[in-house]
C-alpha cells in the first residue's frame, strides 16, 4: 500500500494530457482553440481522496489550521473570507482609523516554492512517513500527450 510504504508508484503519477476544443464549432486547426485536459489514473484519484481525508482529520484534530484560512476547509469559502474583510474594514472605519487594503495576486505563488526543501517550514506538522509520502507524491511526475490514438514519450514535469 502506498501509504504504509511512504512511496507513490510512478503509474499513479503519470498524467495523460488530451487537447479538447474549448467550444464546438471552433476552428480545429488553431491551437488556441484547444485546452489541455489532464487525466490521472482512477486509483490515483482515490489515493488522493484518502490522503486528503486523513490530512484534514489530522489538521482539525490538532487545531493546525491557520485562523483565517478559508480555502479548502469545510464550511469556509471565499464568501466567509470576504465577510471577514468587510467586517474588519467597517469596524476600522467606525473607529475613525485610516484603512488601507493591499491586494496581491498570489495565483502562482506555489510555483516558486522549492519542493525539495518544503519541509523546512516551522509550522509543518508532517514528519516521518507522511512527509516522505508527500515528497514522493509531488516529485517525479510524468505526463504524456494523447492525440487520437497516438501517445508522446513521457516527459518529466517540472
Amino acid at each position: 500500500m502506498p501509504l504504509e510504504s511512504a512511496y507513490v508508484p510512478h503509474t499513479f503519477k503519470s498524467a495523460r494530457i488530451r487537447p479538447l476544443l474549448k467550444k464546438p464549432g471552433l476552428d480545429q486547426n488553431l491551437l488556441k482553440n484547444y485546452r489541455p485536459v489532464s487525466n490521472l489514473p482512477f486509483i490515483s484519484k482515490i489515493l488522493e481522496k484518502v490522503v486528503d481525508m486523513r490530512l484534514e482529520q489530522h489538521l482539525t484534530t490538532n487545531n493546525l489550521h491557520e485562523d483565517h484560512q478559508s480555502a479548502y476547509r469545510k464550511f469556509h469559502s471565499i464568501e466567509t473570507a470576504l465577510l471577514k474583510v468587510q467586517n474588519d474594514v467597517l469596524q476600522s472605519l467606525d473607529q475613525n482609523n485610516v484603512t488601507i487594503m493591499v491586494l496581491l495576486d498570489l495565483s502562482a505563488a506555489l510555483d516558486t516554492i522549492d519542493q525539495t526543501n518544503s519541509s523546512s517550514s516551522p509550522r509543518t506538522s508532517l514528519w516521518g512517513k507522511p512527509l516522505t509520502w508527500m515528497a514522493s507524491y509531488v516529485n517525479d511526475r510524468y505526463q504524456t500527450v494523447c492525440i487520437g490514438s497516438e501517445l508522446s514519450e513521457p516527459v518529466l514535469m517540472q
